[in-house]
């Protein structure tokens, strides 16, 4: 960072360095520069944090967290003398905690963190590139020498034939249902496939009243 210079203009949108996504990593690259002395203009669309806080990491692991009761539960069974049982007896408020914790980090790790450095100007607004190759955010020219493009990755949907005509869910919506399902099915064996499909299964299991499955409870992995 020391090839930096201080921008010498007093124009509020003349920055040393423009940062595009406001995640983790373009979170973490406005404030590294401006520890170095650096303006910069850290640009976000939607909401800040990125997917890590707001859609991946911490939702995914406070649910996979909430069902490990259920499974230590089942697990018990497999020593002699010892009973134990749980079960989901609330769907939607374990969904709600889970968002509320979502919620709290986003202003703890991001929204708060902000103000400790007066070198950030935080821009809310999607930036694009105009034809001269001027950064635009809204009606705003954002003139910086130094571009960051931070903005992640979106799911991608596969041109599945007949998934036009289903109902399907990314990983983002399948942690914001409001019921849990009967059924599902995982596409995809990465490591977000797994987390999805082994914490439906341990949610599944935990909602049964009885020893067997019926058919419309299974879990197609």
């Amino acid at each position: 960072m020391s090839d930096y210079r201080p921008a010498e203009s007093t124009d509020t949108d003349t920055f040393d360095l423009a940062v595009i996504g406001a995640g983790s990593a373009g979170f973490s690259a406005a404030i590294t520069a401006a520890e170095d002395g650096a303006r910069v203009a850290l640009i976000g669309f939607g909401a800040i944090g990125g997917t890590c806080v707001n859609v991946g990491c911490v939702p995914s692991k406070a649910m996979i967290r909430a069902v490990e009761p259920l499974h230590s539960a089942k697990a018990a069974s497999r020593f002699n003398g010892v009973k134990a049982t749980a079960k989901v007896t609330d769907w939607a408020a374990m969904v709600t905690q889970k968002q509320a914790l979502v919620d709290d980090l986003r202003v703890a790790k991001y929204i708060d963190v902000l103000p400790n450095y007066e070198g950030i100007k935080y821009i809310e607004g999607q930036a694009r590139f105009a034809k001269d190759g001027s950064l635009q955010v809204g009606d705003r020219t954002i003139r910086a020498p130094k571009v960051i493009i931070a903005t992640g990755s979106s799911p991608h949907v596969p041109d599945i034939p007949g998934l036009d005509g289903v109902d399907w869910l990314d990983s983002t919506s399948a942690l914001e249902l409001a019921q849990l399902p009967k059924s599902l099915m995982v596409m995809g064996g990465g490591y977000i496939g797994v987390e999805i499909a082994q914490m439906f299964a341990r949610f599944a299991a935990g909602g049964r009243t009885g020893s067997q499955r019926s058919p419309d409870e299974s879990l197609c992995r």
